[in-house]
């Protein structure tokens, strides 16, 4: 409820006071209050569909797959030529000390507490 208050001098409103009751207060809060929560659901609602359309959006820029030539000859299996290193006195030198070292001990420097049974070469990016 509004109410102008005007002065006696002319009828021109100088004051305006609002009254409201606390059942139209909460009316109106309770109105705001759906109206924010189901513009959240529905939003939410929204994504949830959109992202659901995510696996047929991905297809739709794709080639379809076609279809190998059955005259493609198979691929020739690589052949690996292992490299005979045993006879290589430098490595087994080096490997002798990286031995020794790892050990601890001097007694094993000259290489007589161990044997060298097989050197194999290992790939670029292999772990030990």
């Amino acid at each position: 409820m509004m109410e102008f208050f005007t002065s006696s001098l002319s009828y021109l409103p100088v004051a305006l006071e609002a009254s409201v009751s606390k059942a139209d207060a909460l009316a109106d809060a309770g109105i705001n209050t759906l109206l924010g929560m189901g513009t959240a659901f529905a939003v939410l609602i929204l994504i949830s569909l959109i992202i659901s359309l995510f696996p047929i959006i991905g297809k739709i820029g794709k080639k379809p797959a076609t279809p190998a030539p059955a005259n493609k000859p198979a691929a020739a299996p690589e052949v690996v030529e292992e490299e005979d290193l045993s006879d290589d006195d430098e490595l087994v030198a080096v490997i002798a000390a990286a031995i020794a070292a790892y050990e601890g001990s001097n007694a094993s420097a000259s290489g007589d507490g161990f044997v060298v049974r097989s050197i194999r070469k290992r790939r670029v990016g292999a772990r030990a």
